[in-house]
């Protein structure tokens, strides 16, 4: 029975990776700026899980949060290491992102640049709302806060980001 348990939980586990791989390898691409990066970076979390799965530890509480706290500070370590926040050619990432408008790499800049300019900690909630496609709770569960302060965050940076968009030196 337990050999059961331990196989159900392995498929459960597969199952949710799955799930998770394309938004992280989107969120990766816009927080390192290219595809073979993001790419590294998501095998390099799934590398890290495993580890963690075969010492010992085999339970992680909240898969979701832990694959994408994992992602975030690989990110924020591969960024510190180069020294800058790049912005990423979106004509590049075929199957991605598919841009509707015409200037939408345009914007995209814009608001990176945008991004770049507010707090960290409301970037990032931004950056999990939008390019990871997670809720509030999920992004609570991520960064480890309260709800209310993901709430909070996400609030207050989009209005520092209408408000640089309205700027005339933004465009």
């Amino acid at each position: 029975m337990k050999l059961l348990n331990i196989h159900h939980k392995a498929n459960e586990t597969e199952r949710q990776i799955a799930a998770e791989c394309r938004g992280m390898l989107q969120y990766a691409c816009y927080r390192l700026g290219n595809l073979d990066d993001a790419e590294d970076a998501v095998q390099d979390v799934f590398v890290r899980l495993h580890q963690r799965l075969s010492e010992g530890d085999a339970e992680v509480r909240n898969l979701s949060a832990y694959l994408y706290r994992t992602l975030t500070n690989l990110c924020i370590s591969r960024q510190r290491e180069v020294g800058h926040m790049p912005t990423v050619p979106l004509e590049s990432q075929p199957g991605l992102i598919e841009p509707e408008a015409e200037d939408f790499e345009q914007e995209y800049r814009r608001i990176s640049r945008l991004l770049a300019e507010i707090p960290d900690e409301q970037a990032e909630v931004i950056r999990l709302r939008f390019y990871g496609d997670k809720s509030f709770q999920e992004i609570a569960d991520i960064l480890g806060i309260p709800l209310t302060t993901a709430k909070s965050r996400f609030t207050y940076g989009m209005e520092k980001i209408k408000r640089g968009m309205r700027a005339p030196h933004s465009v």
